[in-house]
């Protein structure tokens, strides 16, 4: 008979190709985690690691089995978390992530908005992170949803693209550049204001920047789009940032259409492979 627990233990080894970190990850020892991936290969009856030194990988029946090892443990995972909630005698819960875009675009307050309408005694926990901390903290079961920037890699995590909106320039009302034509070689001379990001992020910007002609000279960072459009209405540079940052433009400031700057800002929705029903009854909702 085939255990989840078996299953579980493979997974691990498989996904860290140790069986000593493995063991970490799972908090058992690690001669105990052996003798269970080799009682799962004896259940079985193939060979599903192939040792390389310290390291082992996965023969390709190891493969073959990894993906639905996945997709099975997911399932039960989902089927015990809406049991609790269907059990637990209390509200039910959920725990949402998210990045200032998720907001700005009014895209969460409507989905919790409309959430709360179906489920008036719900308990909604928000947590405002990075996308890569949510990312983390989904993985970990943690948060059940997670609206983050971009979509992550990985079979063990559902995506679904919720918004995707322009860039737009944010220039002082009184510079020269409010009226006068982007050209490349103006947005290279200018000042920027750069908003603190991942190395992924900031790489995606400055490659747009170069394919339209020019190299932004950045003047300072700050850490959000708030303290860019201050520094911007006091005339310390210009800053590219989504088109839904308009709507808090200080009266100082001019949103410039970029269209030499093939950029653009996303927003994913990201939950468990197989999350609980409320986690996608929530994703359900979103525009």
């Amino acid at each position: 008979m085939l255990e989840l627990r078996l299953l579980r233990y493979f997974v691990a080894v498989a996904e860290t190709e140790h069986v000593g970190r493995a063991a970490e990850r799972l908090h058992v020892s690690q001669s105990p985690l052996s003798r269970q991936i080799k009682q799962l290969e004896d259940v079985l009856g193939v060979e599903l690691f192939a040792r390389d030194g310290r390291r082992i990988r996965l023969t390709d029946a190891g493969r073959a089995l990894l993906a639905p090892a996945r997709d099975l443990l997911g399932r039960a995972d989902a089927l015990v978390r809406d049991a609790r909630v269907a059990t637990s005698g209390g509200p039910a819960r959920i725990a949402v992530g998210f990045v200032g875009t998720a907001l700005a675009t009014g895209v969460l307050p409507g989905a919790l908005r409309a959430l709360r309408a179906r489920h008036a005694q719900i308990a909604i926990e928000l947590r405002h992170a990075t996308s890569e901390v949510q990312v983390a903290l989904v993985r970990a079961g943690e948060l059940d949803v997670a609206l983050i920037h971009a979509r992550p890699a990985g079979r063990d995590l559902r995506a679904t693209r919720v918004l995707e909106q322009p860039y737009r320039l944010a220039v002082a009302r009184t510079s020269p550049l409010a009226k006068k034509p982007l050209a490349p070689r103006v947005l290279g001379e200018v000042p920027w204001i750069a908003i603190r990001a991942s190395e992924r992020a900031r790489a995606r910007w400055l490659d747009a920047c170069a394919a339209a002609g020019f190299v932004p000279q950045v003047a300072v960072e700050v850490a959000d789009y708030a303290s860019a459009l201050a520094l911007v209405d006091a005339g310390l540079g210009v800053a590219a940032m989504p088109a839904s940052q308009a709507a808090f433009a200080p009266r100082g400031v001019v949103m410039r259409a970029l269209d030499r700057l093939d950029l653009s800002s996303e927003l994913w929705a990201v939950r468990a492979a197989h999350p609980a029903a409320l986690a996608e009854e929530l994703v359900q909702l979103l525009p």
